[in-house]
């Protein structure tokens, strides 16, 4: 009986050990997922806040250039049509 006593003895604090070895490993796993999924999703913000902030700029100096050209295009017509009205009026 003794010998009964000190085997289940033995298989418990083995179990309990084993038990809190895969609570803690499951804290670890846990933590380091969660972890890694912050991270990530913080990187993958901060990647498309850059590529939409590029993308922008881009537009920004297309449509500067459009811009300048549709400025000079009727700045030019309308010199033509200021010269058209003067010699009109001669």
């Amino acid at each position: 009986m003794k010998n009964l006593v000190i085997i289940l003895s033995t298989v418990i604090i083995t179990s309990c050990a084993t038990v809190g070895a895969v609570i803690d490993g499951g804290k670890d796993l846990s933590t380091s997922i969660i972890d890694s999924t912050v991270k990530t999703a913080g990187n993958i913000t901060t990647s498309a806040l850059e590529d939409v902030s590029g993308v922008i700029e881009t537009v920004t100096e297309s449509t500067e250039d459009v811009v300048e050209n549709v400025v000079d295009e009727v700045d030019q017509q309308t010199n033509e049509l200021e010269s058209s009205d003067e010699e009109d009026i001669k």
